[in-house]
Order: C-alpha cells, then structure tokens, then sequence
C-alpha cells in the first residue's frame, strides 16, 4: 500500500466515523422524543387522576346540569368552584401544550374524548359562566379576554375525531404484552 492509497483508506474510514457518529446522533434524538412523549403522557395521566381534578369531574357529572344558570352556581361552596376552575386550568394547559406539540394528540385524545363525551357540554356551561361571572364582578367585555379559550379548542378537536365504537377492553381483547 503505498502513501496515497493510505491517506484515501484513512478519509474513508473518518467519513465513515462521521456517517457513525451521524447515525447514532439521529437515534439518540428519535429515543430522547420517545422518552420525553412517554414522559408528558406520565405526567398527563397524573394531572387528570389527581384528587382535585377528579373532584371537578365528579362535580360536573353530579351537581352541574347542562342548563345552570350563575345564580345557582353561587351555592356552589369555595372548595366545589376551586376543584372545577382546577380542571378547566389544566385542561386549558393541556390544550396549550398539545397545540405547541410538546403533548401528543393522540395521548391526549386517549384521555379526553370519552371525558368531552360525557361532560364536554356542562363543562363548556361551566366556562360560559366563569365568563359571565368575570363580566359582572370587574366589567371585562367578552371580547377583552379569552379565559379557558384553549380548553373550548380542545373540545372542539374532540368533537371532530370519530366516535368511540368500541371501548378499549373490548377492541384489544387479544393485545399481549
């Protein structure tokens, strides 16, 4: 092997430690977006299973009817109004985060649709009154803010996926780890 022959071996094999080094930095940086949607769909199932958040859920489905006005929402107590505007916050959040992309929207469809299903209407109720409510006590117009304007987005994103046919128990019976 003569001198020229050697310095060409030698660029090809530092072109191939670059193509290396090339290939192993794209997967680190397709397993560190792996991790880190593992890790924000950890943290939402946190988020919607905490005691408050379920607090405001149950309050919805139980003691908010489709059709309440903001006087009878008035006997609602401070610990009743804290858990549902808790809800609304993170779900608001959420939906921020899920428009950035930092939340998958699949992940996040898995958790909300069947929610908005059962209690998307009353919790648009509860957002229209919180709305009414910043009116009334310091005289903001509808069109000087949008409290909870992302939350309203994400319903309606879930109002445009298909419907659930089949639950997840039934529609992967046969799904092994």
């Amino acid at each position: 092997m003569n001198l020229e022959d050697a310095a060409n071996f030698g660029e090809l094999l530092g072109g191939l430690a670059i193509l290396g080094t090339l290939i192993f930095g794209i997967r680190q940086i397709i397993e560190l977006n792996k991790a880190k949607e593992k890790e924000a769909a950890r943290e939402l199932a946190n988020i919607f299973s905490s005691p408050m958040y379920q607090t405001g859920l149950s309050l919805l489905l139980n003691k908010f009817p489709e059709d309440m006005t903001i006087e009878e929402a008035a006997n609602f107590t401070r610990a009743e109004l804290d858990a549902m505007s808790y809800m609304a916050y993170n779900t608001n959040s959420v939906a921020m985060m899920t428009f950035d992309k930092q939340l998958s929207f699949t992940t996040v469809a898995r958790f909300m649709q069947p929610v908005n299903i059962m209690l998307g209407s009353r919790l648009r109720v509860f957002i229209a009154l919180v709305r009414e409510n910043a009116k009334i006590r310091i005289g903001v117009k509808q069109e000087d803010y949008q409290i909870f304007d992302w939350t309203i987005w994400l319903l309606d994103r879930m109002d445009e996926l298909p419907p659930l046919n089949t639950p997840a128990n039934v529609k992967f019976a046969d799904w092994k780890p």
